[in-house]
């Protein structure tokens, strides 16, 4: 599944550069990158099993990495690997697939929410500001930096 925005020749996709845990902790990860940009790094939890799973930081890609095997339609628990904070988004479950959601801070901009069920690709991103945004224009593409 891959969102990857056209318009005309043009390709537009969103790089999340900056993402939190709800107590403000620092979710990006420098060491494990992925196509070349930081990934987002939360503490899984699925039946007696931990690990953590790193998440695609380009929007609409789901390109993560995780060290347990996951079976498909499996529901996870997501907490910030740092303070152990609980990353469920309150009680709004998945507009396709009824799962629990969890919720990443954008520092400025907003949130992502997304589902906590494995291969459900629902992810919404709401946008509080676009003052903090970046736009990086390559040849036939153009890239929105959060």
């Amino acid at each position: 599944m891959d969102k990857a925005y056209q318009i005309g020749n043009w390709q537009r996709s969103m790089v999340i550069q900056s993402a939190h845990c709800p107590n403000g902790c620092d979710l990006m990860n420098e060491e494990v990158t992925i196509r070349g940009y930081k990934s987002i790094a939360v503490l899984l939890y699925w039946q007696n099993q931990k690990g953590i799973i790193y998440l695609d930081p380009e929007f609409g890609k789901y390109e993560h990495r995780c060290d347990i095997a996951i079976p498909e339609g499996s529901i996870v628990d997501f907490f910030c690997p740092h303070c152990g904070i609980s990353l469920k988004h309150g009680s709004e479950i998945c507009p396709s697939c009824s799962a629990p959601t969890f919720g990443l801070v954008l520092p400025k901009e907003g949130e992502i929410i997304g589902c906590l069920r494995r291969g459900c690709f629902e992810h919404t991103l709401k946008l509080v500001s676009l003052d903090a945004m970046q736009l990086q224009i390559e040849e036939n593409f153009y890239r929105l930096i959060l």
